[in-house]
């Protein structure tokens, strides 16, 4: 049901009482509520019989073609429903002063309800249904999807996710919970590395010097090993490396001129002696030494002396 307000709409009514109004036909050179409003619409009203009156909001029943006194707005009666005696009024349609909208000496307007537009132009800027949503709701302080941002009383605001810049970020601070991702240059006054003053100087010295910044030459390549040349630092692969210290790759065990020699024996013990062998090394005892070389013991030695001066007699 709507609200409905025509013009030229005027009928009689010989209703008694502060009840509904009965509808008796539209006065000449005006048109009935029939021919205008719609069952159950509401209307603004005025009755009077040219002492009393009363001014209100109406609703409208096609059968039976009556008015209910919905709202009484202003009335003879102290602005309440007044009490029709037996005589003929006139009812018809209007609009209320305090309904009216209407522009002060300054040229400005005062409305305490809602307002109902498809857009508002100020100045030069037209607002729509799109642009209003856009605050409707919003909550300061709080970052809302197709809302607009509004910092709290603070100035703080919270859930931003994505914030592209194509220009510079000021701030008295930066703190980043995160992982922080600079394609450019990072220049800072001053920076600290978990807890630790980070110091830099204007320009770094390279070389092989005391505090100075060791810098590799093209020759480094990955696994190599690095060697001082001159004033920087150069790779040297592990061949490379053998042949600057005069090492070589493996060994060559065995007997023969450059081969290491290597034990040849499981049961190599203390105050042992070494023999040869095709392999290498061999332990020997010293009965065995004495046995390899065809020798005896000292006490055989004197044994055999004293038989022998025995038998000579």
């Amino acid at each position: 049901m709507a609200l409905v307000i025509s013009d030229r709409v005027k009928e009689t009514t010989t209703t008694t009482g502060t009840g509904t109004l009965t509808l008796g036909g539209a006065v000449t050179g005006f048109e009935t509520f029939t021919a205008n409003i719609s069952d159950g619409d509401t209307t603004y009203y005025a009755c009077t019989d040219n002492t009393d009156f009363e001014v209100g909001l109406g609703t409208f029943t096609a059968s039976g073609t009556t008015l209910a006194r919905t709202t009484i707005l202003a009335s003879s009666n102290s602005g309440s429903a007044v009490n029709w005696g037996a005589g003929t009024r006139t009812v018809f349609c209007t609009l209320p002063a305090a309904k009216t909208v209407f522009l002060d000496a300054s040229g400005n307007t005062t409305i305490s309800g809602s307002v109902t537009a498809d857009s508002f132009i100020i100045g030069n800027a037209n607002i729509n249904e799109n642009d209003l949503e856009s605050i409707d709701d919003v909550t300061a302080g709080t970052v809302s999807a197709s809302k607009a941002a509004v910092v709290d009383v603070n100035k703080d605001i919270t859930g931003f996710r994505n914030v592209t810049l194509t220009g510079e970020l000021d701030a008295a601070t930066l703190d980043i919970s995160g992982d922080a991702d600079i394609d450019g240059t990072l220049e800072a006054d001053a920076m600290t590395l978990n807890g630790t003053p980070i110091t830099t100087t204007a320009t770094l010295s390279t070389g092989i010097s005391n505090g100075n910044v060791l810098v590799a030459d093209s020759t480094v390549a990955d696994n190599d090993f690095l060697r001082i040349n001159g004033t920087s630092v150069e790779g040297r692969s592990a061949s490379e490396v053998l042949s600057d210290i005069g090492g070589q790759a493996s060994l060559t065990f065995g007997i023969s001129n450059t081969n290491a020699v290597q034990i040849d024996s499981a049961s190599v013990a203390d105050d042992e002696y070494a023999r040869f062998t095709a392999n290498g090394l061999e332990s020997r005892s010293t009965s065995e030494v004495l046995s390899d070389i065809g020798g005896v013991t000292a006490a055989d030695a004197s044994n055999d002396a004293t038989a022998l001066a025995i038998a000579l007699g």
